[in-house]
């Protein structure tokens, strides 16, 4: 199976706007990181910061694979550009392979990021109405 060389640039948009949202929720996370830590904190608010500092590393790891998924389309079409030297045959089809299952388990971390920040918003909610 020979991929059109274009094919794996055209998904190149979706990645950046997925990386675009991923660092803007990263940029969010850490100014409410520094607020919870900026004063000697209780019990609880350190608690909620280790929950929100592993947010914080989920969401650094899929912003990370989304990098090198972006890198590896972007290397996809060029050596898919270049089919007809030999070695290069079967390569782009692997790269692009690559940074398709890369994507994937990028979106899955995003998604336990998510389930994860509306489990840490709900105990946080439940202990307000606990003080």
């Amino acid at each position: 199976m020979i991929t059109e060389w274009y094919i794996p640039i055209t998904i190149l948009p979706g990645v950046g706007m997925l990386i675009f949202s991923t660092t803007g929720q990263m940029m969010n996370l850490s100014a409410e990181i520094n607020g919870l830590l900026s004063d000697k904190c209780s019990p609880f608010q350190h608690k909620i910061s280790d929950l929100k500092i592993a947010q914080l590393t989920r969401l650094t790891r899929s912003a990370a694979l989304l990098y090198t998924c972006a890198a590896c389309f972007v290397l996809s079409g060029i050596f898919g550009a270049f089919q007809t030297i030999s070695f290069l045959a079967g390569l782009p089809n692997v790269i692009l392979l690559i940074g398709v299952v890369l994507l994937l388990v990028a979106l899955c971390l995003l998604i336990v990021y998510g389930y994860k920040a509306i489990g840490i918003r709900k105990m946080q909610h439940e202990h307000n109405h606990s003080l």
